[in-house]
């Protein structure tokens, strides 16, 4: 085989946008997968924000219309007693296929001169001296160059099931430290009589338990067209990129922990990264430097919340669901709708008025 200017390890968003990133830098780029097809198994709810599948679409070129299952205008959250409604203005979801969408990203990398070997999996055998590790939170990568550990994982369940829904554009979340340890359970309708239901928990517990008796409470029989269980990082690592020797190696995606804490989502995170991975795979301090600068600070405020969350017992207080409500959903992401690029929302001002609303809220109880 032919060496190749960069060799990316895994073929999901992270890896196929580096590989991008690397021919529009003007290098050549191997894209190597495990699995006979891209795409496969798909374990991913598929729910990504408009705005950051546009702003891939943009910077890659990849069109995800092909991969529209259905637009999600509004959410539900439910938490204990309480609940309350998401109604963005400017902001919608789109639930995509996510088997389809890499493909989509697969055809692209190809379209621009890059080579795609399917069914290898790269244990050591790498074809270049610049290497993309984008294979996943269990990355071989990470683990053959010594790179930190990732420290807190979810493990999740998910099922494509026959659900009556009362509004097939409003995805319900779930807040229970009862029933979603961790984390939080999720049904996301695909049409008015078909649901992608699932839930994840915070390791070492098993998520099955749960996702049976949290199937129970909703009603759901019979059985899933299309079921899954899957390991999420919701840790970043503390390194993301190395010289090794002669070789540079930089990890993207999920094998960085590049994810969102809150919701798991690490599709537009993984890919955006992985675009500066391709921009920057002869150089690791740029890279690191590169998507922290431009991505930490989300990242971190997902984490964050994610923390705080757990410090109540994974059910938040009244207080805080009050504040959140009164500002982040019915004001702020109603009328910015933002739901990746938290970073975004974070000005003082913002800071200074979430802050007051919480003393009021304190102060009142």
């Amino acid at each position: 085989m032919n060496m190749a200017d960069v060799h990316i390890v895994g073929a999901g968003p992270a890896g196929l946008f580096a590989g991008i990133a690397a021919l529009r830098s003007g290098r050549s780029a191997l894209a190597s997968e495990e699995h006979s097809r891209v795409g496969e198994p798909e374990a991913c709810s598929g729910l990504i924000s408009r705005s950051g599948l546009e702003a891939l679409r943009k910077s890659a070129g990849v069109d995800y219309s092909r991969a529209r299952i259905n637009a999600i205008n509004s959410a539900k959250i439910v938490c204990g007693k309480e609940e309350f409604a998401i109604t963005p203005k400017e902001e919608t979801a789109v639930l995509i296929s996510r088997s389809e969408f890499d493909g989509l990203a697969a055809e692209k990398f190809v379209e621009e001169g890059g080579r795609l070997e399917l069914g290898k999996k790269v244990t050591g055998d790498f074809q270049s001296d610049c290497i993309i590790g984008a294979d996943g939170p269990a990355s071989l990568v990470a683990e053959k160059f010594g790179f930190p550990k990732i420290k807190s994982y979810v493990a999740s369940m998910q099922g494509d099931f026959a659900y009556e829904c009362e509004d097939a554009h409003c995805a319900t979340l779930y807040l229970s430290s009862q029933d979603f340890p961790g984390f939080f359970g999720w049904a996301i309708p695909k049409n008015e009589s078909e649901a992608k239901i699932g839930l994840g928990v915070a390791l070492p517990r098993h998520p099955l338990a749960y996702y049976r008796r949290f199937l129970a409470q909703l009603g759901v029989e019979g059985k899933p067209s299309h079921e899954f269980a899957a390991v999420i990082p919701t840790s970043v690592r503390a390194k993301t990129a190395m010289r090794a020797g002669k070789r540079n190696v930089l990890l993207a995606g999920d094998a960085a922990g590049q994810v969102k804490a809150t919701t798991g989502g690490g599709v537009f995170f993984g890919a955006s990264c992985g675009m500066l991975a391709g921009k920057y795979a002869d150089a690791p301090e740029k890279y690191e430097k590169a998507w922290r600068a431009q991505y930490g600070l989300d990242l971190a405020l997902h984490s964050n919340l994610r923390a705080a969350l757990d410090l109540a017992g994974g059910q938040p207080p009244s207080v805080m669901v009050s504040a959140a409500k009164a500002l982040f959903f019915d004001e702020l992401l109603s009328e910015k709708g933002t739901m990746d690029r938290w970073g975004q929302m974070a000005t003082p001002s913002t800071l200074a008025t979430y802050a007051g609303i919480l003393r009021k809220k304190l102060v009142g109880r």
